[in-house]
């Protein structure tokens, strides 16, 4: 019997009885118009003069005219130009053709007349984002402590920072230096933990010392000196765009911000675990008990640039540049995600969307400055006197909406407290109302500070890490994300953050003890040809890397060899002597301030008052860093204004005069031993044979050219002569470039 023909007479009528599924606008249509169109096609970036967020809109069409035709997609540009590959464009905008399926789709939607919701307009903050493939991302995945690698030559682990180096050195032929010598290595560890040389009798104690601890002791020694609050409080504070000005044409002084860095000094040298310092930062003022304390570290949110003069019709626009400055810093310094480029559209690059930029605002946008009319005023607080933050005046704030294309003028959907998506898998909870303000923040803080945070620990240690060795195991250590650097050692770096948070409880300093301790940080920076060929940019640290001082620590240095340094901590900024050719090329001849007198100058820079509008050319000179946002890590160049700046500055040149004073004063009639301790003093180190010979002859052939000159009496002829040999030694590389 023959089945064939009445089966498939069946399976025709069958197919003709079930009516075909319409396409859905929600679910099929607005997603490829989401994520494929509205990148260029949108009310403040009409490409071709073209906007696709709303029926009215699409059918008003472009340049080139009407872009659908209704019930004929044939003839509908815009499926035209999607077929013939032209839209979206191809090149440098991260968007992926259309798929096929969907195609058919949108084909089948305009043939069927293009039903579009009443009163519905699409907007590019709806683009999806595939959140469970971006938490494969190594950053974005949960810190688990890895293994700690077996290595043959075990005999140069000293910790597991050793194991994780040695193994990767090995897997490519090469080993670590050999150990530095103990006058290099007091040197590096004094310059890297206090940012200051060490002292005559520090050098003699340490060299004399044959004790197998004598390192340790050495460690714990400037660990525990004040003056490493100091120098690492400064790193903190080129993160948080720390200034005492508040920029833009008037660049008027930031009342009481001193206190915040005095705030961040302390909290380094009494090693405050660094969970409680984010959390004071970021909600000190939202604490069950806050104290003077942590409301002088709230100040955290209050350090950017503030406008004094806004136009009133520009004052939305610039709040919401306000609170741009917010979240760009919070997530920079704590996240290491630039997230502040999702502010007009989804992040090109990284899972972070306008809903996560905005949700954010949502946390921080109820902060508001004090001031009067528009001049900054200081915040009383108890019987401690006053402050300086933002402040947050309502348990429950004023709404937070979705700004289209980052304009204040025009609103998008209103936006609820929520971290980026990314991130946390479940939200943590956002109270709808707190007992003084929002207590918001209070939740965030709580949030970035829990164990299984992915970012927090990450990117601390990768920060203390980059400036021990001049380059984080992320060399972009404020962008972790797809477009940042990815770890050289990824195990290494998830060990320490892990150890970090469960062995050290978030203690910076035993951070720095575990680095500083390791083989990695004690090996020499002797360069050999045979690894370089291997590893030319010392990625796998076959050798301690050369990097140079920054600018605090080479003034500081001077002031210390030179005698002169003054220990005093805390309080104001000091106005330091500006040069007056300065002042004469400022467009502002009010800008420059009267300089402080006696020995106030002399104390270390980070006490320096840091004018916006007015950086000091001898920090300028040396890359001080932009005071105007989250700067990750200063730029290191090495340019002539440099050596003109070292070798000509009225502070040099008298660091050089007191030096002099210094070794002719205690070391009087002895030549040689004026020789033997300014090498101690500037480079921690004796001068060989032939750097003494030199230095000898150099100071005879000065003292005859000074007698020589008949312009000048012949009166302190040594002196003058130890003046130019000081000179000399302040303008060596081995000056500004410890081994």
């Amino acid at each position: 019997m023959n089945f064939g023909t009445p089966l498939l007479l069946l399976i025709v009528l069958f197919l003709f009885a079930v009516p075909i599924q319409a396409a859905d606008f929600e679910k099929d249509i607005a997603p490829v118009l989401i994520e494929h169109c509205l990148e260029c096609h949108q009310p403040n970036k009409k490409s071709g003069g073209l906007d696709l967020t709303s029926f009215i809109m699409m059918k008003a069409g472009g340049d080139q005219g009407a872009v659908l035709v209704l019930g004929n997609p044939k003839e509908s540009l815009m499926i035209q130009r999607i077929e013939a590959g032209e839209m979206p464009p191809k090149e440098g905008r991260g968007l992926k053709a259309v798929a096929s399926a969907d195609l058919l789709k949108f084909k089948e939607w305009i043939s069927e007349g293009a039903k579009w919701p009443a009163n519905r307009t699409l907007g590019i903050h709806e683009r999806k984002v595939d959140l469970k493939a971006a938490r494969e991302f190594w950053s974005f995945q949960k810190v688990k402590r890895p293994a700690i690698p077996k290595v043959k030559d075990a005999s140069r682990v000293s910790n597991p920072i050793d194991s994780f180096i040695i193994s990767k050195l090995e897997a490519n032929n090469l080993s670590l230096a050999q150990p530095a010598s103990k006058g290099n290595l007091l040197r590096r560890a004094s310059l890297g933990i206090r940012g200051l040389p060490p002292t005559l009798e520090e050098q003699d104690r340490f060299l004399k010392d044959q004790r197998p601890d004598s390192y340790l002791s050495l460690v714990e020694q400037f660990l525990g000196d004040p003056a490493h609050g100091e120098k690492w409080a400064r790193h903190w504070l080129d993160l948080v765009r720390y200034a005492d000005s508040n920029g833009y044409e008037r660049d008027a002084a930031k009342p009481s911000v001193w206190k915040y860095r005095d705030y961040v000094i302390a909290a380094f040298n009494n090693d405050k675990p660094y969970d409680r310092f984010v959390l004071e930062q970021i909600a000190g003022d939202e604490l069950p008990e806050p104290s003077f304390e942590t409301m002088v570290a709230t100040g955290f949110h209050a350090l950017g640039t503030w406008q004094d003069e806004v136009d009133p019709l520009e004052a939305a626009q610039y709040r919401a540049d306000e609170v741009d400055d917010l979240i760009r810093t919070t997530t920079q310094t704590f996240l290491g995600l630039t997230i502040g480029c999702a502010r007009c559209h989804n992040h090109k690059f990284d899972p972070l969307t306008m809903v996560d930029y905005y949700s954010l605002g949502a946390i921080l946008s109820p902060l508001k400055r004090p001031n009067q009319g528009r001049t900054d005023a200081d915040i009383p607080y108890g019987n401690f006197g006053k402050l300086y933050r933002l402040v947050e005046s309502s348990t429950k704030p004023n709404p937070t909406h979705l700004l289209l294309s980052g304009r204040a003028s025009n609103l998008g959907p209103e936006m609820k407290p929520q971290v980026p998506a990314v991130l946390a898998p479940q939200q943590p909870e956002f109270p709808e109302k707190g007992k003084q303000t929002s207590e918001r923040r209070l939740a965030l803080a709580q949030w970035l500070i829990q164990k299984d945070n992915p970012l927090v620990s990450r990117v601390i240690v990768n920060r203390v890490w980059q400036q021990h060795f001049g380059v984080g195991l992320v060399a972009t250590s404020s962008d972790f994300g797809q477009m940042g650097a990815r770890p050289t050692h990824p195990e290494l770096l998830d060990w320490l953050a892990h150890w970090f948070v469960h062995d050290a409880k978030w203690s910076l300093k035993e951070l720095h003890r575990l680095i500083l301790l390791s083989e990695t940080y004690r090996q020499d920076s002797f360069h050999r040809e045979a690894a370089a060929l291997v590893d030319p940019e010392n990625k796998f640290l076959w050798r301690f890397p050369y990097k140079r001082l920054d600018i605090e620590s080479i003034r500081d240095s001077m002031l210390s060899v030179s005698g002169n340094l003054n220990k005093s901590m805390q309080g104001p900024g000091i106005f330091l002597p500006v040069p007056d050719v300065v002042i004469e090329a400022h467009t502002d001849k009010q800008a420059a301030w009267k300089a402080e007198s006696g020995n106030v100058i002399n104390r270390r820079t980070i006490y320096a008052f840091v004018k916006r509008t007015l950086t000091l050319p001898l920090l300028e000179t040396f890359d001080f860093c932009d005071t105007t946002q989250s700067s990750e890590k200063r730029s290191s160049t090495n340019v002539a204004p440099q050596a003109l700046t070292l070798f000509n500055s009225q502070f040099v040149n008298h660091q050089a005069e007191q030096l002099a004073f210094r070794l002719l004063r205690d070391f009087k009639d002895d030549q040689g031993m004026q020789v033997e301790m300014v090498f101690k003093l500037c480079l921690a180190r004796s001068p060989t044979e032939s750097e003494k010979a030199a230095m000898l002859s150099f100071l005879q052939k000065e003292s005859k050219a000074i007698q020589m000159d008949a312009t000048k009496a012949p009166s302190n002829i040594e002196h003058r002569a130890m003046v130019q040999a000081c000179r000399v030694m302040l303008n060596l590389n081995e000056f500004l470039y410890p081994n």
